[in-house]
């Protein structure tokens, strides 16, 4: 596992009010809130479908990872890269003093506006590994995030989306979030290789006065 390691606020994002399909909601599955969370995170199988379970065993945990809220400037510039982290809730203790783990390496992405987190077969399997280290003892809840970062800045971590999984035994359940396109854009993961080209933007045609 990658042994970055903060202590940042943890907590969902509600879909609905984003208008977005939540994987198995439920307010007593997940007993938090945070103001700082913007949109969710869509999970993809390798195969590009959306997957809203598996088993923490899994080489890797989700292939895809993708943004529902759009990367902000000067984020959204050339070089931006998007990492995935997870963070365990403590009950009893401010949402800031939830320990996380960097469950990822950054991946560079195409698309600005969903930012994209690609895994890989060498990541191992980051779930199983995460939990050992930080056990889920509270209803066995763990809360995903994606940080920004781009080339001359700090990592940006202020606002983040967020979505929630429940481990049970061996298996993992999404239970707040929502779907978002697994198609939305393209990523790379910084263990690979080339970053993907960033997404075309609309030009202007000059006109004579």
């Amino acid at each position: 596992m990658i042994a970055r390691r903060f202590a940042w606020l943890c907590a969902p994002v509600l879909g609905v009010a984003l208008g977005l399909a939540l994987t198995g909601c439920s307010g007593k599955a997940v007993p938090y809130a945070d103001p700082s969370a913007n949109g969710v995170i869509g999970l993809c199988s390798k195969d590009g479908k959306p997957i809203s379970q598996g088993k923490v065993t899994d080489v890797p945990f989700v292939w895809l990872s993708v943004s529902s809220s759009a990367a902000k400037p000067p984020y959204d510039a050339a070089g931006r890269t998007a990492t995935l982290y997870a963070y365990t809730p403590r009950q009893g203790y401010p949402p800031q003093d939830w320990q996380g783990d960097q469950i990822s390496a950054s991946s560079s992405y195409s698309n600005p506006a969903h930012p994209s987190v690609q895994a890989t077969s060498g990541d191992g399997a980051v779930l199983k590994d995460y939990i050992k280290s930080n056990p889920p003892t509270w209803n066995g809840l763990v809360q995903l995030r994606m940080y920004l970062d781009t080339p001359g800045e700090s990592l940006y971590n202020a606002t983040y989306p967020a979505t929630d999984i429940q481990v049970k035994g061996d298996m993992w359940t999404a239970v707040r979030g929502g779907n978002v396109a697994c198609n939305s854009g393209t990523a790379v993961s910084s263990s690979v290789g080339t970053p993907p080209p960033p997404s075309p933007t609309p030009t202007t045609r000059a006109t004579s006065p």
